[in-house]
């Protein structure tokens, strides 16, 4: 028979799972019909398998349309075509650079501030490509972004802004593919920057205090009337430990037994036992006796820890003339320790840095007494260099009496 409108309305529903009408005139096409639907296709045996496609509803699709269109489908399937698969590919094809950075994020193990950054970036950089299939990112598109970022914004945000679009964009090569097991990216448009050497050359950050520095610097951060943020600032400079993981510490993570601490959750996911100076073990004693926090440095917001005082820092650089940021903190105990020759090895442990691909450090065990000599010895040469005195352990008070 041929299925044309009035043998269709003729056709019974089935009264149970699902009967099959085949055409006569066009050979694979035909329809199946259940309970409540009456359903066009067509079906082809290729390399042994039998694919069948779902053109559409009748008579929402018309006899002669399904015909029509069951005719194209025959002969894509007959040459090799997969209609099924095509549409799979084009919707992977087709899936936004919103949708990858989602799933990026889901893929990683990321840091809140971590993903605060990268949303940031992608929010302030690209915001009217987040749904743009990533097929469709140029790499003309891509120069052409990171010369306006650059223009506008500065050389290193659009640095970041491309560094952080590759990651995404490498993501998305390998994890989404062709029916052939092909990327749906062959090659990340960022390439295009480093193929013409337009990366900005941005010179690393290399502020610090240098050692006749200190003396002022330790006399106006001990004359801060908060206490709080007055030892907070003396011990990321005394342990060269980032910000953020400082403001955080708890005193689950503190033992004065031992005159160590415990970063639990650093940057680089490798929680470090490391030691405390007598300075910094007589402070945190002075500090736990009147403490009622579970932080060693508590804040009034939401966190329960303190967050950056830069109303203070920037009382201190009015007094002291010396401009410096909280990872200048850092880099000065790093430079004081390469000073003072302490081993390289010890001082990327203090500051809990990855060894890097030096075989040599897979060997190294640097535990918490080993490294307790490097850190009295930075510590010792800071406070000579700021004037302080071992007596004035016990009692800031005094050192700012003394004008220190």
């Amino acid at each position: 028979m041929k299925l044309n409108k009035t043998i269709v309305d003729a056709l019974p529903f089935a009264d149970k799972g699902q009967v099959f009408y085949w055409d006569d005139e066009l050979p694979g096409f035909g329809m199946y019909i259940g309970k409540t639907a009456k359903t066009w296709c067509v079906q082809q045996r290729i390399a042994n398998k039998t694919k069948r496609v779902v053109l559409g509803k009748y008579p929402t699709m018309t006899a002669e349309r399904a015909r029509n269109t069951a005719k194209k489908k025959i002969g894509e399937l007959a040459s090799g075509i997969d209609p099924t698969q095509v549409k799979r590919e084009n919707k992977v094809k087709s899936v936004t650079l919103g949708e990858v950075f989602t799933e990026f994020l889901k893929s990683r193990t990321l840091k809140p501030k971590t993903v605060r950054d990268y949303t940031g970036v992608m929010n302030n950089i690209y915001p009217d490509w987040q749904k743009l299939p990533i097929t469709d990112i140029s790499r003309d598109a891509v120069e052409r972004r990171h010369n306006k970022v650059g223009t506008e914004r500065g050389h290193a945000y659009a640095n970041l802004g491309a560094r952080t679009l590759r990651s995404v964009l490498n993501y998305a090569s390998a994890k989404y593919e062709t029916g052939k097991g092909l990327s749906i990216l062959p090659e990340n448009p960022i390439k295009r920057i480093s193929q013409t050497r337009s990366w900005y050359k941005v010179k690393p950050r290399t502020g610090h205090l240098k050692a006749h520095q200190l003396k002022a610097w330790f006399g106006a951060v001990l004359a801060i009337d908060n206490d709080t943020i007055r030892d907070y600032l003396l011990f990321v400079i005394l342990t060269g430990c980032r910000k953020a993981e400082a403001a955080k510490l708890q005193w689950a993570d503190i033992d004065l037994t031992d005159r160590s601490y415990v970063l639990r959750d650093p940057k680089n996911h490798r929680p470090m036992q490391l030691p405390l100076s007598d300075y910094l073990a007589a402070m945190l004693t002075k500090r736990k006796a009147n403490s009622t926090s579970v932080y060693v440095f508590p804040g009034d917001g939401f966190s329960g820890h303190l967050q950056e005082p830069k109303r203070q820092i920037a009382k201190v650089i009015a007094q002291t003339e010396m401009t410096f940021t909280m990872h200048d903190l850092r880099r000065t105990f790093v430079t004081i320790a390469e000073s003072l020759d302490i081993s390289a090895y010890s001082v990327k442990a203090l500051v809990n840095h990855k060894q890097g691909d030096d075989v040599t450090s897979g060997y190294i065990q640097l535990n918490v007494e080993r490294l307790r000599q490097p850190m009295q010895t930075i510590t010792d040469f800071m406070l000579k260099s700021a004037g302080i005195k071992e007596a004035d352990i016990v009692d800031f008070s005094q050192v700012v009496k003394r004008g220190a």
